[in-house]
């Protein structure tokens, strides 16, 4: 962090409250809900390859 601050603009802070406080919607929520879903099917995939590998690889 910068140790030479600029002062506070208590101008700029009135306009900022002035603004609608509204909250936000789904669309303008970052995209880690619908990544997470990838991640979860990814992770299956790598499991079932994991576990086939160990099965397979032995020695009978």
């Amino acid at each position: 962090m910068p140790k030479d601050q600029l002062p506070q603009d208590p101008d700029s802070l009135a306009r900022w409250e002035q603004l609608p406080q509204n909250k936000p919607s789904k669309e303008a929520l970052p995209p880690v809900a619908g990544g997470m879903y990838w991640v979860f099917g990814l992770l299956i995939v790598f499991l079932i390859i994991v576990i086939l590998g160990l099965l397979l690889g032995q020695p009978a």
